[in-house]
């Protein structure tokens, strides 16, 4: 039976914590240079170079428990929006002794705050996705479904509540330091593109569900007609239709490229074929983005997973390239994975069976490798929707019309904390019933800020605070 009980979380641990959470709050760059770190006995101190003021975040006295999850209110009365949104501060991982609905942060005395809960090891174990390393349960491709998680029990699964705290520490750093200027929020968006299958190589399979799917009759054909005559088939001809699909409301595509064997869960095209690297060459020149889509048995297999990242490099023709393991297949373990395969980000933490913010956040970050003891150099963007999770029925099995309000509901919270709405829609999932789904979730994201992780790639050096003892 799995313990309640949560390991002692280590200095350094806790430091990354307080880091991502001032990230958060608008303490980046020039901010920092405000700002100092102390350590004191069982506590970080957040102090203000230029002043008196202070935030006191100490460490859990008693047993941090999994089963313990409680809710806070904000430190000052947030805006209307955001109490709309956010009307009070999720934290789990509490100890047996927390209080429900006192502030998160509470004033205790002139220019001096103090959290109410570990709130360091609440950040830490949600980043680094700790409670899935000992997962009891899994669906039938071994992934750790979100009806399992802390989220799902407590119901915060569609809220970015790491993200909130940030907001809850910029009301505090606004009461301490009148010089500090929190950098605007903005909401930014990735759509990608997994592509599975191109109908290489043939198939009778592939153009009967694009004809079934009445929709797409003419893709269809043109796979069934590539299978004898060579020319591109009509999943592959998707590719760049979908890529043009969201060009069209100014959105940047990328495509997860696959360079598995054929198994019973990979069709297992060429990516070398000429077919292909045609299509490649027109989507470098539309400017999209390529990356890589490792196969089912990558998963948890690092030798394999190196072969394949390799074969991918070679066909793109980058080095620097991220992407998403196939079916959602992941652990904790994949970010060390991906990391020794140089690659440059994943994009795989979501879940298959419900959308939301599986880590609590839609910033991309540097996770937290628990057993390494350190930050990974790999850049997590978190995946806040797929478009198998609304549509299936054996998912979200929404309607049109409830899909589009799932996205509008996430994006608007993604909006309100600054983050990413991270959005994978596949190529051969441009039918029906698809088809009902995803020109109004596309319109609307027309117009946003695309999200170009190049910005925050090189950030594992960015600066960071001063710490004294």
């Amino acid at each position: 039976m799995k313990s309640t009980g949560v390991p002692q979380i280590s200095g350094e641990a806790r430091l990354y914590a307080l880091e991502e959470l001032c990230r958060r709050a608008g303490l980046r760059d020039e901010n920092w240079q405000r700002w100092q770190v102390r350590t004191a006995k069982d506590a970080l101190v957040l102090r203000c170079v230029y002043g008196q003021g202070r935030v006191l975040f100490p460490a859990a006295i008693g047993e941090l428990r999994r089963d313990r999850t409680v809710r806070k209110s904000w430190p000052k009365t947030p805006s209307a929006a955001l109490q709309e949104v956010a009307p009070d501060l999720m934290v789990p991982f509490c100890c047996a002794g927390s209080s429900e609905g006192e502030p998160l942060f509470v004033e205790t005395g002139p220019l001096q705050f103090q959290c109410t809960e570990d709130l360091l090891a609440t950040i830490v174990l949600l980043l680094s996705r700790f409670e899935e390393m000992e997962k009891e349960r899994a669906d039938e491709h071994g992934r750790f479904r979100a009806v399992d998680s802390i989220a799902s029990l407590y119901s915060f699964l569609d809220r970015p509540i790491v993200d909130e705290y940030g907001l809850a520490l910029e009301q505090v750093i606004q009461a301490l330091d009148s010089g500090f200027k929190p950098a605007r929020r903005r909401v930014r968006v990735k759509v990608s593109h997994d592509v599975d299958l191109i109908g290489i190589p043939f198939n009778l399979r592939e153009p009967a569900v694009q004809i079934l799917a009445r929709l797409k009759v003419a893709a269809g054909v043109r796979d069934l007609l590539s299978g004898y005559s060579g020319g591109v088939p009509g999943s592959l001809a998707q590719v760049m239709e979908i890529c043009a699909l969201a060009g069209e409301r100014g959105l940047h595509s990328a495509l997860h490229w696959k360079a598995s064997a054929r198994t019973a869960f990979d069709s297992g095209y060429d990516i070398a074929d000429l077919r292909v690297a045609r299509v490649m060459d027109w989507a470098l020149a539309q400017g999209v983005e390529m990356g890589v889509h490792p196969g089912y048995y990558t998963f948890g297999n690092q030798e394999e997973l190196a072969r394949e990242v390799e074969r991918c490099r070679q066909a793109i023709g980058e080095r620097e390239i991220g992407g998403r393991q196939h079916y959602l297949r992941w652990s904790p373990q994949s970010w060390a994975h991906w990391e020794q395969c140089g690659l440059a980000y994943d994009s795989t933490l979501g879940y298959a069976d419900r959308a939301g913010f599986r880590a609590g956040t839609c910033w991309p970050y540097f996770p937290w490798l628990w057993k390494e003891n350190r930050r990974a150099e790999l850049l997590e963007i978190p995946l806040i929707v797929m478009d198998q999770t609304l549509v299936s029925r054996k998912y979200m099995g929404c309607s049109p019309r409830k899909s589009l309000a799932v996205v509008r509901d996430l994006l608007r919270k993604c909006a309100t904390v600054g983050g990413v709405f991270t959005l994978l829609w596949h190529n051969n999932c441009l039918g029906w019933p698809y088809a009902l789904h995803y020109p109004r979730i596309f319109d609307a994201l027309a117009g946003l800020e695309n999200y170009d992780w190049r910005e925050d790639a090189g950030r594992v050096e960015r600066p960071r605070p001063m710490i004294s003892h």
